[in-house]
């Protein structure tokens, strides 16, 4: 499984002939300025308001780690939303998606793949949030509506093609850097992913 940049927020899903299974990824910040919502992509090392952002992907066979940072370049406190987006293509029929209401880990299943994503942000205050919508025109408008108002509505469950969004509200000391990560494991099992998540899990504790 190999994450990958600036595909799906323009493209709405169509069933390719030769589905490749992976993750495809976009970061965006928010930040309110003057009184409205200002957002923009985010790539490795974007210099936007005096915040840096680094990404950097550490991809094995059980699956992905898509670690990120985020820098507050100036000397006062500060607050950011970054939205970290994925779509998960892969082959077979039934696809349904939903976020567990213990673990708040997000579930993707087909008639042939299951796949989950994790979230996790190291020394921040803030808050984390998921939802799932629709990789279809009209959930690609309601995502554009999220980018506008800075806000993420929450939908746990969704039946076919999706797109995972979290939303991490973070509040910077001065000069204070942040760092987060996203752990995206893929299995034909449900026992095999649960295996391979754990050991990514592990692989980051011992980094």
């Amino acid at each position: 499984m190999k994450m990958k940049m600036n595909v799906s927020h323009a493209r709405v899903y169509k069933e390719p002939k030769d589905t490749i299974t992976n993750f495809h990824y976009e970061i965006f910040a928010c930040c309110e300025e003057s009184g409205r919502n200002e957002s923009q992509q985010l790539t490795n090392f974007a210099d936007w308001k005096d915040f840096n952002c680094a990404v950097q992907e550490d991809s094995s066979t059980e699956g992905s780690i898509l670690t990120f940072s985020v820098e507050n370049k100036k000397r006062i406190h500060r607050r950011l939303k970054l939205f970290l987006l994925l779509d998960w293509r892969t082959a077979g029929t039934e696809r349904l998606s939903f976020i567990s209401p213990d673990d708040h880990l997000v579930h993707h299943y087909s008639s042939t793949r299951s796949s989950l994503v994790d979230y996790q942000v190291d020394n921040s205050i803030g808050m984390v949030r998921r939802s799932l919508y629709p990789l279809t025109a009209r959930g690609i408008s309601h995502w554009k509506q999220t980018l506008k108002t800075g806000s993420i509505p929450y939908q746990p469950l969704l039946k076919g093609p999706a797109l995972t969004v979290a939303s991490f509200d973070l509040l910077f000391s001065p000069l204070q850097k942040i760092h987060g990560h996203v752990i995206g494991a893929e299995a034909d099992s449900r026992e095999d992913l649960r295996k391979f998540h754990k050991h990514l899990k592990n692989r980051l504790a011992f980094h």
